[in-house]
């Protein structure tokens, strides 16, 4: 008796292998979104500037529609008219595609960047093309602060556009990897 209790708890609890299923989490979000929040909508102003941009439609419903989960997420944060609908803001946008970049496949990548950072990141490009660089260089070549090169450093290493190269006594080398802009 104790060993058909043992085979049906085998049987029950069953392993579902997620991406035989779905490819996307971000598609789930969007349901659990939908399922907990059925009537809550949302303006999104900046529809018609998206379909200004080369996206095809099936991807501009996806950033439509992760826009639309994360507004509804962060509806504390967002602003309300007098019929209870949230004002879809930039940052949901923004956000929308950078967690979408894997799957909208970005043929340019200036879409991910800020325009303090793509400035960045041209001023980089026009001084070290091919050279290795240190945040001390970079210091002295644009006249920027530790910290504001730190932060811009950083975010450009996480984002892949830079490499570390080496590693010199509390700094780094950095490498600008090939690809453009």
């Amino acid at each position: 008796m104790k060993q058909e209790r043992k085979k049906r708890s085998i049987r029950r609890y069953t392993k579902i292998d997620k991406l035989s299923h779905r490819k996307h989490h971000l598609d789930d979000l969007n349901i659990i979104v939908k399922v907990l929040y059925p009537y809550r909508v949302t303006i999104n102003k900046y529809q018609k500037f998206l379909e200004k941009t080369t996206f095809t439609a099936s991807q501009k419903k996806r950033i439509v529609t992760t826009a639309h989960s994360l507004t509804i997420i962060n509806e504390l944060y967002r602003d309300q008219d007098t019929l209870g609908r949230f004002y879809v803001t930039t940052e949901d946008m923004g956000n929308a595609i950078y967690m979408l970049q894997n799957e909208l496949h970005l043929p340019k990548h200036q879409y991910l960047l800020s325009p303090n950072l793509r400035w960045f990141y041209k001023e980089l490009q026009c001084y070290f093309e091919a050279k290795e660089f240190t945040n001390k260089d970079i210091r002295c070549r644009l006249g920027k602060g530790t910290s504001s090169v730190y932060q811009y450093l950083t975010e450009l290493v996480d984002r892949g556009f830079l490499e570390i190269i080496d590693r010199k006594r509390s700094g780094f080398t950095y490498r600008i990897k090939s690809r453009s802009l």
